[in-house]
């Protein structure tokens, strides 16, 4: 059977993310099967789905290139091998399932969702090539087409010469792995009803697949072996120093499994699930954040697409149980705010499918003294602009500069806490602040000098995009004082971090960022009629990327504390279109007066947009 060469598809990856993500499923059907708590384990299977990916590429490599395979940006090859995946996750859940509250029978729940994904896996090398056996002349034999792995190794070996259709014919290798997987799932789903120690299904697990992987060996060729494929002749034969090393260990499991077995003594009843102590959100956050700083920190080789694909759906799945955890229990024991996740879009699903009831509204033991509300806000923003100009070297004010085509483009996502006090007098104060996070992206293209003139420097000498991340830590005080149509607010804040890059607050400064900006909003008028609103740099979403002011007038529309529409003026000093027209609005849920939501839109009806959308949840106390 000759199997063709497909140079414009690529069968290891597609097979390698559908096995991954069969891994993923069927350990997430096992922990249900076990009644392991949910949230500790996702993030327990994401930490050790982390842990195999990277792995199976560490194990390819001698102990001293790990630093560059994981951290630069060199490419390192795309050797992978099972053995090095399946020993770190072990030893990523052997570390973490105490931190996480969990117990020893999560280590069998890895047992049998791996050899279901190495079925899967399996598929992708018969398609691929990879993990080749030796020539053979007997009739099970495949052969490759000109191009593949298989080929490639025989005609460097001259076996072949550069100009053979297809491949000699080798040993099915990847086949008989298939079925040493399928079997060794097959004896675990026929013990799974045994009351056994728990870890013995891992240890016969581990057994089984080293000694079978020990003996397929020999009928891989060393060339598509790539742990150990050094040949040694002795003992009657050929042997690779990987089979010196899998053998010991695969008896010393299958020893191990026996001798646990024998302990217990046999029976036919399902053991029952091992009570858990359930760990509290901050510890599985810990696990999260030390994930997302690691894939941070790795090179661009470390993990292809898909498994930077499969790593991110997990974190974000862990990220979704837990900010529907800590909001289905605000109203009992306050905010839990810890990880929560700051974007809208997530908070706002998390919010209206919560079946708990609005936060309750307790009559003040005394109705002279101050009632205290928590507000919790999440939301995203984002704001884009197009401008042709000339933009400085440096900031010395004696360079020359350099004309440009620039688009811009902000997103960010955040949160804010705030508490407000509101007296019996109806004047209220409220303290707040947040945390808004982002990028910001500048394509530029260099556009030829009117006058025909070019310096010898530049800042781009071709088309090219700046990413640089968004960091604002905002502060606020507001204080409101009601006195009919004399009705105040006035608002001081600071926003503090990176807040951007071509910020123009010299024309054209193109060097450094915006690192530090007050904050100010004046209201004035009768708010359930007409107000005026007077402000700068009010909200992450006139601050990030771009310091605006705006002018406008408002009203209730009739109603004291309830909705409100505001429209006017902003200036946002992007050039050349600076001037633009706002609208925003806060909107109260039909049927939820704790829940609000505030939209809002600036544009030039052209090249510059800015716009926010946030979400509102007030909590009395």
């Amino acid at each position: 059977m000759t199997l063709p060469y497909a140079p414009d598809h690529d069968y290891y990856t597609s097979f390698y993310l559908l096995a991954t993500f069969t891994n993923v499923l069927l350990l997430l059907v096992e922990g249900w099967r076990r009644g392991f708590p949910l949230r500790p384990w996702l993030t327990l299977v994401a930490a050790g789905s982390l842990a195999l990916i990277l792995g199976t590429k560490l194990i390819t490599h001698p102990v001293g290139e790990w630093g560059s395979v994981l951290f630069s940006d060199a490419h390192t090859g795309s050797a992978r091998s099972i053995l090095g995946g399946g020993l770190a996750a072990t030893l990523a859940v052997l570390a973490l399932r105490r931190w996480l509250g969990l117990g020893w029978a999560v280590l069998d729940a890895l047992a049998l969702p791996l050899c279901g994904a190495l079925v899967v896996q399996c598929v992708g090398c018969v398609l691929t090539g990879c993990c080749f056996g030796l020539p053979t002349t007997e009739a099970w034999g495949l052969t490759y087409a000109a191009g593949t792995l298989p080929w490639a190794a025989q005609v460097q070996a001259g076996l072949l010469p550069t100009t053979a259709a297809h491949s000699l014919p080798i040993v099915p290798t990847q086949l008989l792995a298939l079925l040493l997987c399928a079997a060794v799932a097959g004896v675990l789903l026929a013990v799974r009803r045994r009351r056994w120690p728990v870890g013995s299904w891992l240890l016969l697990q581990g057994s089984l697949l080293l000694l079978g992987r020990f003996a397929q060996t020999f009928w891989r060729d060393p060339a598509g072996e790539p742990v150990a494929g050094t040949v040694h002749a002795g003992l009657g034969g050929h042997w690779l120093d990987l089979q010196l090393v899998l053998l010991p260990v695969g008896l010393l499991l299958l020893g191990a499994w026996a001798w646990r077995v024998r302990r217990s003594g046999p029976t036919t009843a399902l053991a029952p699930a091992e009570p858990a102590v359930v760990a509290g959100p901050g510890r599985t956050l810990t696990v999260v954040l030390a994930m997302l700083v690691l894939t941070a920190l790795l090179g661009r080789s470390a993990l292809t697409l898909p498994e930077m694909l499969v790593v991110r759906a997990l974190l974000l799945t862990v990220l979704v149980a837990e900010a529907s955890a800590a909001l289905a229990t605000l109203h009992v024991g306050g905010p839990r705010l810890v990880g929560l996740p700051l974007s809208l879009v997530l908070a706002g699903a998390v919010l209206l499918t919560t079946a708990q009831a609005p936060a309750p509204q307790r009559p003040l033991a005394d109705s002279t003294g101050p009632r205290r509300t928590t507000i919790l806000t999440g939301g995203v923003l984002g704001n884009h602009h197009e401008v042709e100009q000339d933009i400085l070297y440096s900031n010395s004010g004696c360079s020359g500069s350099q004309r440009l085509a620039l688009q811009q483009g902000v997103r960010a996502v955040g949160g804010e806490v705030a508490v407000e006090t509101e007296r019996a007098s109806g004047s209220r104060s409220t303290w707040g602040g947040g945390v808004w996070v982002g990028e910001q992206r500048i394509a530029m293209q260099p556009l030829p000098d009117p006058d025909g003139s070019s310096g010898s420097m530049s800042i781009t000498d071709r088309d090219t995009t700046m990413r640089r991340p968004l960091v604002d830590v905002h502060i606020f005080k507001q204080a409101h004082r009601d006195d009919g149509w004399l009705t105040r607010d006035l608002r001081f804040g600071l926003h503090m971090g990176s807040l951007g890059y071509f910020s123009y607050f010299d024309d054209g400064n193109s060097q450094e960022g915006t690192w530090l900006m007050p904050e100010v909003m004046i209201r004035m008028g009768k708010p359930s009629v007409l107000f005026g609103q007077a402000d700068f740099c009010y909200g992450a979403e006139n601050a990030l990327g771009a310091y605006t002011t705006r002018f406008g007038l408002g009203s209730g529309l009739g109603m004291n504390d309830g909705p409100s529409l505001l429209v006017g003026y902003a200036h946002s000093p992007h050039q050349p279109t600076s001037n633009l027209g706002f609208v925003s609005a806060l909107l109260r849920l039909p049927g939820r007066s704790d829940l609000s939501l505030e939209p809002y839109y600036a544009t030039d009806l052209g090249r510059h947009n800015n716009f926010s959308l946030k979400l509102n949840y007030r909590i009395n106390r």
